[in-house]
């Protein structure tokens, strides 16, 4: 075996995520799935929670989760008289690039896909995004996900965050367990079908 095959291979096992080296005071911090707060609450992307260490998901189905990013940009409403602050981020979207580790030969195209939220200076927030779209990634592919989000500040200048990555499988027919009682029924977070069966790792509750 050759030894870039045994790096990867290592690092795979490892759950190694480690950021690209690009300067941003925009920063991606983990990816997170979705987790619940209450059964009548339903769930949410806690900026707090954990991240998995490595992920599953059926590749019919794709796969979305949110990249907690910082705003480590300066409040600069001191930089003249009467200045406002214009460095809170409004995101518009996010980049993707997939990199198959493991699996059948493959090409994935990077995709543009939308996101949306309004990270302020000195704040942390989740951002939703769909990591791989459905029937894009060939199954039993190991890919690490290269994920950038980007939008404007106040002031309308385009800005983007680094890349962070996270590495995931590939595998069809995978489907989220929940440990339920026989009276119970499971609910998922993320990735449910018509049925309410959830194809990716996420967050689930029993009622």
């Amino acid at each position: 075996m050759k030894l870039a095959t045994l790096a990867i291979a290592a690092a795979l096992v490892a759950g190694c995520k480690v950021n690209e080296e690009q300067s941003s005071f925009l920063v991606g911090t983990k990816l997170i799935p979705a987790t619940i707060t209450s059964a009548t609450s339903g769930c949410v992307y806690d900026a707090t929670g954990a991240e998995n260490v490595f992920g599953f998901f059926d590749p019919a189905f794709g796969y979305r989760h949110a990249l907690v990013v910082q705003n480590q940009l300066p409040n600069n409403a001191a930089a003249g008289p009467g200045r406002i602050n214009t460095n809170d981020f409004q995101v518009k979207g996010a980049t993707i690039k997939t990199e198959v580790l493991v699996g059948p030969p493959q090409s994935i195209p990077d995709q543009v896909v939308p996101a949306n939220g309004l990270i302020r200076v000195g704040e942390t927030a989740p951002v939703a995004i769909a990591l791989a779209q459905a029937n894009t990634i060939q199954d039993g592919s190991d890919v690490r996900f290269h994920i950038q989000v980007f939008g404007n500040l106040q002031d309308g200048s385009s800005v983007k965050s680094q890349f962070y990555v996270y590495a995931a499988h590939a595998q069809t027919g995978f489907v989220q367990g929940a440990l339920c009682t026989a009276t119970q029924t499971a609910f998922f977070c993320e990735g449910v079908d018509a049925s309410g069966v959830a194809h990716q790792d996420t967050g689930s509750f029993c009622q």
